[in-house]
């Protein structure tokens, strides 16, 4: 899945946590690990809310799917992505309406 995340939004270490199906602990143990690359953002091992480009960095890096509603709506609607998404969308509808019509029940 590809993340349009809303850039003027700050994600708490522990919701992000909870997104990536770990404990805040766990979480916590692996921030320490990338802890040379957030100090060059400029970010706090006390900070409790993240900002944009660590969030964004650690979505890519941990494999975070955020959910609808903590992306940019904006850019998720204009994504080329989305629009190949529901293009194949259609065309595999277009074609399970046809093979039921060619399916034939005979007794």
């Amino acid at each position: 899945m590809v993340n349009y995340y809303d850039k003027n939004r700050f994600i708490s270490k522990r919701e992000l946590a909870r997104l990536a199906d770990v404990s805040p602990r766990t979480f916590s143990r692996y921030l320490a690990t990338r802890r040379p690359i957030l100090d060059a953002m400029g970010i706090s091992p006390k900070a409790q809310k993240l900002p944009p480009q660590a969030v964004k960095y650690i979505c890519e890096d941990y494999c975070i799917d955020l959910p609808p509603d903590l992306q940019d709506q904006a850019a998720l609607n204009a994504s080329p992505i989305r629009d190949l998404i529901l293009q194949t969308w259609q065309e595999e509808e277009k074609y399970q309406n046809v093979k039921k019509k060619n399916i034939s029940f005979d007794v």
